[in-house]
């Protein structure tokens, strides 16, 4: 297996034994324009070898081993231009990795995820994939299956060393950005299946092993920033047939189909509320857009990343 490849973004996985990847790479490897990086908590499956570079062996959680690889492989910075930090219970539509990368770029986003088709397990409405647009732009994208920039993520790793929980960080990440009006987006044009329910990954064990506090992340890092906004906002898109859709436009055509496709989602009542809340931002909202986050004056807390055992093989 060479670890020498042409394609210009880097899907970075960490994977357990349940792992859905394999079905990532039904998409043909000459159409691709993704390498796949696997990284595992599990150090049972050091057998690994359908990734395009090594297999990474960390047995810490997502965000303190991609900041323990990248620390090790800074070239891997340098070399391509998006990395997706996706789960590894998601799937995607025939190709959809590739269109992902390629809407990134088309549309010189700094930070975007894909939005989840409704009979997925949701987080937020918000995320929920709306028919008839390419992308929403938004504050808001979750740490299920970000793709970041490289360059911005250079910005980022000092955040995610910080606070390795992850918890608190999809609250600013598409803030830390000078400009950040439509640099982050949900794209529509290739939507996902989240299959395992919220709150049941190894994680969750991992943090309680490593005496990690994802409640304690969350609150200090909210009080670290000035102006971290709590609604997930969308305030305008681009259409399937690549017209700019503005704030009032995009939250009429995304409230109305959560109320009519909420009975079809698995949280159906979250979602009308979220319907009506987009409808009632017309107004309440109307103008906004998201302004970089500023550092509450004061002592910084320290930058820790808990150590743990990073292997190759």
């Amino acid at each position: 297996m060479s670890d020498i490849h042409e394609a210009r973004n880097l899907v970075f996985a960490r994977v357990g034994g349940l792992s859905l990847h394999r079905n990532w790479l039904l998409e043909p490897k000459a159409s691709r324009n993704w390498d796949l990086q696997l990284s595992t908590y599990d150090e049972q499956l050091q057998g690994l070898d359908d990734g395009d570079l090594s297999l990474s062996i960390d047995t810490g959680t997502k965000w303190d081993s991609v900041c323990r690889y990248l620390r090790t492989n800074p070239d891997l910075l340098d070399r391509y231009d998006y990395i997706m930090f996706p789960d590894d219970d998601l799937l995607f539509e025939p190709n959809g990795l590739s269109n992902l990368f390629k809407i990134m770029a088309s549309n010189d986003l700094d930070i975007g995820q894909p939005s989840l088709l409704p009979s997925s397990h949701i987080s937020y409405p918000v995320t929920a994939h709306c028919p008839g647009f390419a992308l929403r732009y938004t504050n808001y994208v979750e740490p299920m299956c970000p793709i970041i920039r490289t360059d911005y993520l250079r910005t980022l790793l000092p955040i995610l060393a910080r606070w390795p929980t992850g918890w608190g960080q999809d609250d600013i990440w598409t803030m830390m950005m000078a400009k950040p009006a439509y640099r982050a987006a949900f794209i529509d044009a290739s939507p996902i299946l989240h299959t395992r329910p919220l709150y049941t990954g190894a994680v969750y064990k991992t943090f309680e092993r490593l005496g990690m506090d994802p409640e304690g992340d969350l609150k200090e890092v909210r009080k670290t920033f000035r102006g971290v906004p709590l609604p997930k906002l969308i305030y305008g898109g681009i259409s399937d047939d690549g017209r700019k859709v503005g704030h009032i436009g995009a939250n009429i055509r995304n409230g109305l189909h959560l109320l009519s496709a909420a009975s079809a989602m698995r949280k159906p009542h979250e979602a009308r509320r979220a319907g009506y809340g987009m409808l009632l931002r017309t107004a309440t909202r109307f103008g906004y857009r998201p302004v970089q986050l500023e550092k509450v004056v004061g002592p910084s807390p320290a930058v820790t990343v808990l150590s743990t055992t990073t292997t190759t093989r």
